[in-house]
């Protein structure tokens, strides 16, 4: 039984659909592979960020409680991050008490604004003498 000659090629254009449609699924899974590890990277790196900063605002407590703003670093460098700190002290005077209020701050940050891989926290403490 011979085919007719306009039915000879249907099955190659069939083929050549199925492989195109393949592709397509694998080339979008892999794509949602790469976002989803991409995001779990920089969500790793806020939460690393968050703790250099937390860790740098610990420093500053201490520093200023035990010496005062003078005592406090500008910046420093935790675990690869750059750590700026910052110090004001309030004085306050509620009769017959003084005391002092800090504000400490510290950002945590690595990596430049331009490039993907930058990552930046701040955080803030007000403390008492």
């Amino acid at each position: 039984m011979s085919l007719p000659r306009r039915q000879r090629g249907f099955s190659l254009v069939a083929a050549v659909f199925v492989i195109a449609i393949a592709l397509l699924i694998v080339l979008a899974a892999v794509l949602t592979l790469g976002a989803r590890n991409r995001s779990t990277v920089q969500a790793l790196e806020a939460s690393r960020a968050l703790f250099a900063a937390q860790s740098g605002l610990d420093i500053a407590v201490a520093r200023a409680l035990s010496g005062g703003c003078g005592a406090v670093p500008a910046s420093l460098a935790i675990e690869g991050f750059s750590v700026e700190l910052g110090c004001t002290r309030t004085a306050v005077d509620e009769a017959p008490e003084t005391y002092g209020i800090y504000t400490l701050t510290a950002r945590a940050q690595r990596g430049r604004f331009s490039d993907q891989s930058f990552v930046s926290r701040r955080v803030r403490a007000t403390v008492t003498e």
